[in-house]
This record gives structure tokens, C-alpha cells and sequence, in this order.
């Protein structure tokens, strides 16, 4: 599987659209709840310090 992140400088209130159902902030204390890849990025971000 290949994935692109992507980052960005955001100011304002994401809002949920189209097929956007939620938005939510997870930290790698929610690692448990996204998919397997997803932990493999967020371990990525932690370890770089930009996940906590």
C-alpha cells in the first residue's frame, strides 16, 4: 500500500462537508481506533515528535 500525508497551516474550525461525516482530533493515544496503516503513520509521528 502506498499512502501520501499531507500537512498544512490551518486557521479556523475544520468543518465536516459532502461526504464528511465528523471531524475529530485523535492522539496517539487513540492509535488503538484507526486502521493498521493509519498506526504505522502514527507511530511514524510520534517518533518525530509531532504526534503526542
Amino acid at each position: 500500500m502506498q499512502m501520501t500525508c499531507y500537512t498544512a497551516d490551518h486557521h479556523g474550525v475544520p468543518t465536516p462537508s459532502n461526504e464528511i461525516e465528523e471531524v475529530a482530533w485523535l492522539s496517539y493515544a487513540d492509535r488503538d481506533r484507526v486502521s493498521p496503516v493509519d498506526q504505522v503513520i502514527f507511530d511514524h509521528l510520534n517518533q518525530t515528535g509531532q504526534l503526542h
